[in-house]
Protein backbone atom coordinates (compact mmCIF):
# COMPACT_ATOMS: atom_id res chain seq x y z
CA UNK A 1 0.00 0.00 0.00
CA UNK A 2 1.57 3.32 -0.96
CA UNK A 3 1.24 6.25 2.07
CA UNK A 4 -0.33 9.39 1.73
CA UNK A 5 1.72 11.87 0.74
CA UNK A 6 1.42 15.00 2.56
CA UNK A 7 -0.65 16.98 0.16
CA UNK A 8 -3.18 13.72 0.08
CA UNK A 9 -3.53 13.48 4.05
CA UNK A 10 -3.99 17.43 4.68
CA UNK A 11 -6.84 17.40 1.83
CA UNK A 12 -8.38 14.37 3.04
CA UNK A 13 -7.61 15.12 7.24
CA UNK A 14 -7.40 18.72 7.00
CA UNK A 15 -5.40 21.00 8.81
CA UNK A 16 -3.02 21.19 11.06
CA UNK A 17 -2.16 17.49 11.77
CA UNK A 18 -2.88 16.97 14.80
CA UNK A 19 -1.11 14.40 17.38
CA UNK A 20 0.00 13.94 21.06
CA UNK A 21 2.96 16.15 20.89
CA UNK A 22 2.05 19.33 18.43
CA UNK A 23 0.24 20.15 15.31
CA UNK A 24 1.89 20.12 11.84
CA UNK A 25 0.00 23.46 9.98
CA UNK A 26 0.22 22.91 5.90
CA UNK A 27 -0.42 24.93 3.05
CA UNK A 28 -1.72 24.25 0.46
CA UNK A 29 -1.98 27.20 -2.17
CA UNK A 30 0.66 29.60 -3.79
CA UNK A 31 4.42 30.14 -2.48
CA UNK A 32 6.02 31.53 -0.13
CA UNK A 33 4.43 29.87 2.49
CA UNK A 34 2.14 31.40 5.19
CA UNK A 35 3.45 32.51 8.26
CA UNK A 36 1.33 31.12 11.17
CA UNK A 37 1.37 33.14 14.46
CA UNK A 38 -1.19 32.46 17.54
CA UNK A 39 -1.83 31.63 21.25
CA UNK A 40 1.77 30.55 21.84
CA UNK A 41 3.97 33.33 20.67
CA UNK A 42 1.44 36.32 21.55
CA UNK A 43 0.71 36.59 18.52
CA UNK A 44 4.09 38.39 17.30
CA UNK A 45 4.44 38.09 13.72
CA UNK A 46 7.97 38.14 14.11
CA UNK A 47 7.46 34.74 17.00
CA UNK A 48 5.66 32.89 14.22
CA UNK A 49 6.27 29.63 12.22
CA UNK A 50 7.14 30.58 8.55
CA UNK A 51 5.89 27.15 6.71
CA UNK A 52 8.56 25.57 4.56
CA UNK A 53 8.70 23.91 1.05
CA UNK A 54 7.67 20.09 1.73
CA UNK A 55 6.41 17.17 -0.62
CA UNK A 56 4.32 17.27 -3.42
CA UNK A 57 4.42 21.64 -3.89
CA UNK A 58 3.17 21.86 -0.30
CA UNK A 59 4.42 23.91 2.08
CA UNK A 60 4.33 22.87 5.99
CA UNK A 61 6.06 23.59 9.74
CA UNK A 62 5.06 21.91 13.12
CA UNK A 63 4.57 23.41 16.72
CA UNK A 64 5.22 21.24 20.10
CA UNK A 65 2.41 21.76 22.07
CA UNK A 66 1.04 19.99 25.30
CA UNK A 67 -1.25 17.13 25.18
CA UNK A 68 -4.48 19.03 26.54
CA UNK A 69 -3.72 22.36 25.02
CA UNK A 70 -6.75 24.63 23.06
CA UNK A 71 -5.29 27.25 21.23
CA UNK A 72 -6.49 29.89 18.48
CA UNK A 73 -3.76 31.31 15.52
CA UNK A 74 -4.22 32.65 11.79
CA UNK A 75 -2.24 33.01 8.80
CA UNK A 76 -0.49 35.62 7.07
CA UNK A 77 0.40 35.37 3.92
CA UNK A 78 2.43 38.13 1.71
CA UNK A 79 1.84 40.22 5.27
CA UNK A 80 -1.81 40.19 4.87
CA UNK A 81 -4.38 38.09 7.13
CA UNK A 82 -5.61 34.99 5.13
CA UNK A 83 -8.02 32.07 6.53
CA UNK A 84 -6.65 28.29 6.45
CA UNK A 85 -8.84 26.42 4.15
CA UNK A 86 -7.88 23.25 5.25
CA UNK A 87 -9.05 24.12 9.06
CA UNK A 88 -12.82 24.17 9.17
CA UNK A 89 -13.44 25.06 12.59
CA UNK A 90 -12.99 28.85 13.39
CA UNK A 91 -14.16 31.47 15.94
CA UNK A 92 -15.20 35.07 16.49
CA UNK A 93 -11.92 36.79 17.87
CA UNK A 94 -14.48 39.66 19.13
CA UNK A 95 -12.57 41.99 16.71
CA UNK A 96 -15.04 41.81 13.48
CA UNK A 97 -12.40 38.92 12.22
CA UNK A 98 -12.32 35.11 12.86
CA UNK A 99 -9.45 32.75 14.40
CA UNK A 100 -8.78 29.52 13.44
CA UNK A 101 -9.44 26.89 16.67
CA UNK A 102 -7.10 23.96 17.43
CA UNK A 103 -7.52 21.69 19.96
CA UNK A 104 -4.68 18.80 21.18
CA UNK A 105 -6.36 15.52 21.42
CA UNK A 106 -6.15 15.72 25.42
CA UNK A 107 -8.15 19.39 25.42
CA UNK A 108 -10.97 19.67 27.51
CA UNK A 109 -14.12 19.85 25.81
CA UNK A 110 -17.10 19.94 28.32
CA UNK A 111 -18.66 23.05 27.22
CA UNK A 112 -19.88 20.99 24.32
CA UNK A 113 -21.35 18.15 26.04
CA UNK A 114 -23.43 20.63 28.32
CA UNK A 115 -24.69 22.47 25.44
CA UNK A 116 -25.56 19.49 23.75
CA UNK A 117 -27.41 18.29 25.67
CA UNK A 118 -31.43 18.84 26.56
CA UNK A 119 -32.04 20.53 29.77
CA UNK A 120 -34.27 23.38 30.78
CA UNK A 121 -33.45 26.79 29.33
CA UNK A 122 -33.52 29.86 31.32
CA UNK A 123 -35.09 33.22 30.13
CA UNK A 124 -32.76 35.67 28.66
CA UNK A 125 -34.38 38.91 27.98
CA UNK A 126 -32.63 41.80 26.37
CA UNK A 127 -32.63 45.49 27.79
CA UNK A 128 -30.82 48.80 27.66
CA UNK A 129 -29.54 51.01 30.59
CA UNK A 130 -29.04 54.64 31.14
CA UNK A 131 -26.12 55.17 32.93
CA UNK A 132 -24.99 58.50 35.64
CA UNK A 133 -22.32 61.31 34.20
CA UNK A 134 -19.64 59.28 36.38
CA UNK A 135 -19.77 56.40 33.37
CA UNK A 136 -17.15 55.85 30.34
CA UNK A 137 -19.26 56.83 27.28
CA UNK A 138 -21.47 55.77 25.73
CA UNK A 139 -23.94 56.02 28.82
CA UNK A 140 -26.37 54.03 26.86
CA UNK A 141 -25.55 50.76 27.25
CA UNK A 142 -27.42 47.33 26.46
CA UNK A 143 -27.95 45.28 29.78
CA UNK A 144 -29.22 41.70 29.26
CA UNK A 145 -30.84 39.65 32.16
CA UNK A 146 -30.64 36.06 32.88
CA UNK A 147 -32.76 34.18 35.55
CA UNK A 148 -32.77 29.87 35.18
CA UNK A 149 -36.12 27.83 33.87
CA UNK A 150 -38.77 28.47 36.85
CA UNK A 151 -39.00 24.22 37.24
CA UNK A 152 -35.47 24.56 38.47
CA UNK A 153 -35.87 27.36 40.50
CA UNK A 154 -39.34 28.18 41.91
CA UNK A 155 -38.61 31.34 43.81
CA UNK A 156 -36.28 33.29 41.93
CA UNK A 157 -36.38 36.35 44.31
CA UNK A 158 -33.62 34.96 46.49
CA UNK A 159 -31.39 34.01 43.63
CA UNK A 160 -28.25 36.08 44.27
CA UNK A 161 -27.04 38.18 41.24
CA UNK A 162 -23.92 37.93 39.03
CA UNK A 163 -22.98 40.97 37.21
CA UNK A 164 -21.02 39.86 34.09
CA UNK A 165 -18.61 42.77 32.52
CA UNK A 166 -18.69 42.63 28.52
CA UNK A 167 -21.41 41.07 28.70
CA UNK A 168 -22.30 40.58 24.78
CA UNK A 169 -18.90 38.67 24.77
CA UNK A 170 -19.62 36.41 27.11
CA UNK A 171 -23.13 35.49 26.04
CA UNK A 172 -22.31 35.56 21.76
CA UNK A 173 -19.45 33.94 21.64
CA UNK A 174 -19.31 32.31 25.27
CA UNK A 175 -22.68 31.13 25.09
CA UNK A 176 -22.37 31.80 29.30
CA UNK A 177 -26.50 31.57 29.77
CA UNK A 178 -26.30 28.29 28.27
CA UNK A 179 -23.55 27.31 30.60
CA UNK A 180 -25.56 28.42 33.25
CA UNK A 181 -28.42 26.05 32.87
CA UNK A 182 -26.48 23.01 32.23
CA UNK A 183 -24.45 23.64 35.21
CA UNK A 184 -27.57 24.41 37.33
CA UNK A 185 -30.25 21.74 35.81
CA UNK A 186 -26.65 19.59 36.54
CA UNK A 187 -26.83 20.65 40.24
CA UNK A 188 -23.34 21.30 39.68
CA UNK A 189 -23.87 24.95 41.09
CA UNK A 190 -26.04 26.46 43.17
CA UNK A 191 -28.87 28.78 40.65
CA UNK A 192 -28.14 32.23 40.08
CA UNK A 193 -29.61 35.42 38.51
CA UNK A 194 -27.32 37.53 35.29
CA UNK A 195 -26.95 40.88 34.55
CA UNK A 196 -24.58 41.35 30.83
CA UNK A 197 -23.79 44.43 30.93
CA UNK A 198 -22.13 46.12 27.09
CA UNK A 199 -19.09 47.77 27.80
CA UNK A 200 -17.56 51.38 26.72
CA UNK A 201 -16.12 49.94 23.30
CA UNK A 202 -13.20 52.55 22.85
CA UNK A 203 -13.30 53.55 26.11
CA UNK A 204 -13.16 50.34 27.46
CA UNK A 205 -9.74 50.66 29.16
CA UNK A 206 -10.45 53.59 31.18
CA UNK A 207 -13.75 52.04 32.25
CA UNK A 208 -12.03 49.14 33.03
CA UNK A 209 -8.75 50.60 34.19
CA UNK A 210 -9.56 49.71 38.04
CA UNK A 211 -11.86 52.82 37.70
CA UNK A 212 -13.32 53.77 40.86
CA UNK A 213 -15.85 56.13 38.78
CA UNK A 214 -16.71 52.52 37.21
CA UNK A 215 -17.04 50.76 40.55
CA UNK A 216 -19.55 53.08 41.62
CA UNK A 217 -21.75 53.13 38.99
CA UNK A 218 -21.59 49.34 39.08
CA UNK A 219 -22.25 49.17 42.62
CA UNK A 220 -24.59 51.56 43.01
CA UNK A 221 -26.54 51.75 39.80
CA UNK A 222 -26.12 48.51 37.74
CA UNK A 223 -26.14 46.31 40.82
CA UNK A 224 -29.25 47.82 42.09
CA UNK A 225 -31.16 48.57 38.95
CA UNK A 226 -30.55 44.58 37.80
CA UNK A 227 -31.89 43.38 41.48
CA UNK A 228 -34.96 45.86 40.50
CA UNK A 229 -35.60 44.52 37.68
CA UNK A 230 -35.16 40.67 38.46
CA UNK A 231 -37.16 41.14 40.85
CA UNK A 232 -34.51 40.13 43.71
CA UNK A 233 -35.41 42.63 46.75
CA UNK A 234 -35.87 39.65 48.80
CA UNK A 235 -32.13 37.90 48.02
CA UNK A 236 -31.45 41.48 48.43
CA UNK A 237 -32.41 41.96 52.02
CA UNK A 238 -31.49 38.35 53.15
CA UNK A 239 -28.14 38.72 51.89
CA UNK A 240 -26.80 41.93 53.12
CA UNK A 241 -23.06 43.02 52.49
CA UNK A 242 -21.39 41.00 49.67
CA UNK A 243 -24.79 39.87 47.87
CA UNK A 244 -23.39 40.21 44.61
CA UNK A 245 -20.76 38.99 42.75
CA UNK A 246 -18.80 39.85 39.45
CA UNK A 247 -17.20 38.56 36.20
CA UNK A 248 -14.43 39.75 34.10
CA UNK A 249 -12.06 38.63 31.32
CA UNK A 250 -8.43 40.79 30.40
CA UNK A 251 -9.11 44.30 31.68
CA UNK A 252 -12.22 43.08 32.90
CA UNK A 253 -11.04 40.87 35.40
CA UNK A 254 -8.68 43.80 36.50
CA UNK A 255 -12.24 45.24 37.19
CA UNK A 256 -13.34 42.42 38.74
CA UNK A 257 -10.62 42.44 41.40
CA UNK A 258 -10.92 46.17 41.92
CA UNK A 259 -14.78 45.88 42.35
CA UNK A 260 -13.97 43.07 45.26
CA UNK A 261 -11.05 45.30 47.01
CA UNK A 262 -12.75 48.19 47.27
CA UNK A 263 -16.42 47.58 47.17
CA UNK A 264 -16.95 44.40 49.33
CA UNK A 265 -20.04 45.52 50.86
CA UNK A 266 -21.54 44.91 47.29
CA UNK A 267 -19.47 42.39 45.76
CA UNK A 268 -18.60 39.45 47.76
CA UNK A 269 -17.63 36.92 45.26
CA UNK A 270 -15.44 37.53 42.04
CA UNK A 271 -14.45 35.74 38.98
CA UNK A 272 -11.17 36.93 37.32
CA UNK A 273 -10.16 35.78 34.36
CA UNK A 274 -7.09 36.40 32.45
CA UNK A 275 -6.40 39.73 34.89
CA UNK A 276 -3.27 42.06 34.06
CA UNK A 277 -2.92 42.86 37.38
CA UNK A 278 0.46 42.42 38.38
CA UNK A 279 2.42 43.24 35.05
CA UNK A 280 6.28 43.89 35.28
CA UNK A 281 8.45 44.46 32.03
CA UNK A 282 9.07 42.01 29.70
CA UNK A 283 5.71 40.70 30.53
CA UNK A 284 3.71 41.59 27.42
CA UNK A 285 4.93 42.02 24.12
CA UNK A 286 5.74 45.35 22.53
CA UNK A 287 5.78 49.04 23.82
CA UNK A 288 3.94 48.19 26.94
CA UNK A 289 3.46 51.35 29.20
CA UNK A 290 4.88 50.81 32.80
CA UNK A 291 2.32 51.60 35.17
CA UNK A 292 1.63 50.77 38.83
CA UNK A 293 -2.31 50.35 39.49
CA UNK A 294 -4.01 51.92 42.55
CA UNK A 295 -5.41 48.41 43.05
CA UNK A 296 -1.80 47.03 43.48
CA UNK A 297 -1.52 50.02 46.71
CA UNK A 298 -4.79 48.57 48.04
CA UNK A 299 -4.11 44.78 47.63
CA UNK A 300 -0.90 45.58 49.72
CA UNK A 301 -1.96 47.92 52.81
CA UNK A 302 -5.82 46.90 53.18
CA UNK A 303 -6.90 44.57 54.89
CA UNK A 304 -8.48 40.96 52.71
CA UNK A 305 -11.61 41.67 52.20
CA UNK A 306 -14.75 39.46 53.65
CA UNK A 307 -14.99 37.80 50.26
CA UNK A 308 -14.14 34.77 47.58
CA UNK A 309 -11.71 34.99 44.92
CA UNK A 310 -11.31 33.03 41.74
CA UNK A 311 -8.69 33.78 39.31
CA UNK A 312 -7.91 31.92 36.48
CA UNK A 313 -5.32 32.16 33.60
CA UNK A 314 -4.28 30.39 29.87
CA UNK A 315 -0.46 29.04 29.96
CA UNK A 316 0.16 29.74 26.42
CA UNK A 317 -0.74 34.04 26.94
CA UNK A 318 1.64 36.19 28.40
CA UNK A 319 -0.47 37.15 31.62
CA UNK A 320 0.21 33.54 33.15
CA UNK A 321 3.50 34.76 34.96
CA UNK A 322 1.73 37.90 36.21
CA UNK A 323 -1.15 36.04 37.35
CA UNK A 324 0.93 33.74 39.03
CA UNK A 325 2.24 36.26 40.88
CA UNK A 326 -0.78 37.49 41.24
CA UNK A 327 -2.37 34.25 43.21
CA UNK A 328 0.66 34.03 45.20
CA UNK A 329 0.70 37.30 46.30
CA UNK A 330 -2.97 37.21 47.52
CA UNK A 331 -2.50 34.20 49.24
CA UNK A 332 0.19 35.10 51.21
CA UNK A 333 -2.14 38.77 52.30
CA UNK A 334 -4.44 35.93 53.38
CA UNK A 335 -7.02 36.89 50.65
CA UNK A 336 -9.38 33.36 50.15
CA UNK A 337 -8.54 33.23 46.19
CA UNK A 338 -8.29 29.62 44.09
CA UNK A 339 -6.35 30.18 41.04
CA UNK A 340 -6.09 27.39 38.05
CA UNK A 341 -3.98 27.25 35.40
CA UNK A 342 -5.20 25.73 32.15
CA UNK A 343 -3.60 24.98 29.15
CA UNK A 344 -5.31 27.42 26.94
CA UNK A 345 -4.84 31.02 25.77
CA UNK A 346 -6.61 34.67 26.01
CA UNK A 347 -9.57 34.00 24.72
CA UNK A 348 -13.43 33.68 25.09
CA UNK A 349 -13.06 29.99 24.28
CA UNK A 350 -10.37 29.27 27.56
CA UNK A 351 -12.26 31.29 29.60
CA UNK A 352 -15.70 29.79 28.71
CA UNK A 353 -14.08 26.29 29.40
CA UNK A 354 -12.46 27.85 33.06
CA UNK A 355 -16.23 28.83 34.04
CA UNK A 356 -17.01 25.09 33.97
CA UNK A 357 -14.61 24.79 37.40
CA UNK A 358 -15.11 28.42 38.03
CA UNK A 359 -19.09 28.79 38.31
CA UNK A 360 -19.42 25.92 40.60
CA UNK A 361 -16.85 27.20 43.31
CA UNK A 362 -18.24 30.12 43.57
CA UNK A 363 -21.58 28.81 43.81
CA UNK A 364 -21.45 25.70 45.31
CA UNK A 365 -24.54 23.14 45.24
CA UNK A 366 -26.86 23.51 48.59
CA UNK A 367 -25.40 21.58 51.01
CA UNK A 368 -21.99 21.29 49.17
Amino acid sequence: MIAESLSELARRAGSPLIDEAGATFVWLGDGPGPVVIGDWCGWEAGAGLRLEPAEDGAWAGRVALPADAYVEYLLLHHGRRVPDPLNQHKVDNGFEKWNEQLWMPGAPRRLEGLRDREVPAGTLTEGRLRLPFLAAPPRERRLDLYVPAPELVPDHGRLPLLLVLDGPDYLERGELHRTLDALIADGAMAPVAAAFLANAGDARSIEYGASDFTLAVLGDTVVPEAEQRLGLAPQRAAAGPGRAAILGSSLGGLMALHAVARRPDVFGRGIAQSTSAMLEAGDLPGPMPSVRLTTLALLETAAPPPARLWLDAGDMEPLARPNDRLAAFLAGRGWDVTYRRQHGGHNQTSWAEALVDALPAMFPPSGA
